[in-house]
């Protein structure tokens, strides 16, 4: 959500009365969020770090839970109650914390980014499968609240800036892979550059605190899904060469499901996956057993 100046203002005046040192602050994050509070935030005061810390909170979408947190580790703070009911007034105190991009229903109320990443798209039809996510997003009850990023011809150094740089909540990486389980980049001079499975599982151990599903859309990709859900919730790969066809099928039924509205306490990227098979299926294409989803 986007807080008005007077809401920053209120909400860090909130924290700094209810954790009046660092180690408070540091506890609430750590049992409450599972976050360390020196990756996230810097600064020479506590006020500074306080006032860092809301910045993040409200770039990375999970001002609601550190609200929320902060309350339950300090339920009797006046200002706190305060600002809870200003920012978010239909919400009982009561209600469990999640990380703002963990995979439970409410997820569904923050905004979600995607990043797609677009490597070598010589006999790929890449612009159409980018073409069909966005469409499908479009077409989502929850539209609002998803955010496109697109990045084409990637190199090694352009996906880790770019992950850096948007931290985004899903990483789609549509292309050509290996069957060693490497995708294929690109170098400098625009020629072939294949990185291993072990190599990838170790950028996306820098990026796990937002990074929650990366859906590799490419030929022998469940090695590298395997790897990187080591650290990530949730990664999609496929377990043999996958056609164009069915691999555009299966990116528009994932982000059709991404977008329905969550009943029942479902798991929101199980959803969408299931959602995708569906779609292949339905296509009456016989490569339905290909995607495969993996889970921390």
């Amino acid at each position: 959500m986007k807080l008005s100046g007077l809401q920053r203002k209120k909400l860090l005046e909130a924290l700094n009365d209810a954790f009046p040192d660092k180690a408070s602050l540091e506890q609430m994050l750590a049992f409450e969020l599972d976050k360390n509070l020196d990756t996230i935030a810097g600064g020479n005061s506590l006020q500074d770090i306080v006032f860092n810390l809301i910045k993040i909170a409200e770039a990375q979408g999970w001002v609601e839970d550190l609200v929320y947190a902060a309350r339950r580790l300090n339920s009797g703070n006046p200002l706190l109650i305060v600002i809870a009911e200003e920012l978010f007034p239909m919400k009982s105190p009561e209600t469990p914390s999640v990380p703002s991009l963990n995979i439970h229903p409410e997820q569904s109320t923050q905004q979600q980014k995607i990043l797609i990443l677009a490597a070598i798209p010589d006999r790929l039809r890449l612009d159409k499968e980018i073409r069909e996510i966005e469409e499908a997003i479009k077409r989502a009850v929850k539209r609002d609240l998803f955010e496109i990023k697109v990045k084409t011809a990637v190199r090694p150094q352009d996906i880790r800036h770019a992950i850096a740089e948007e931290q985004p909540s899903v990483v789609h990486f549509c292309g050509h892979g290996l069957e060693d389980g490497s995708l294929v980049l690109e170098d400098d001079g625009g020629n072939n550059k294949p990185v291993a499975p072990s190599s990838l599982a170790s950028l996306f151990k820098l990026h796990a605190d937002y990074v929650k599903c990366v859906l590799l859309n490419a030929c022998y990709s469940e090695k590298p899904a395997v790897a990187i859900s080591q650290y990530i919730d949730y990664a999609i790969g496929m377990n043999n060469p996958i056609q164009d066809s069915a691999a555009i099928e299966f990116a528009k039924g994932f982000y059709d499901g991404l977008g329905y509205k969550i009943v029942n306490n479902q798991d929101l990227f199980q959803r969408a996956f299931d959602e995708g098979m569906v779609a292949i299926e339905m296509e009456n294409l016989s490569q339905g057993s290909i995607p495969v989803l993996k889970k921390r």
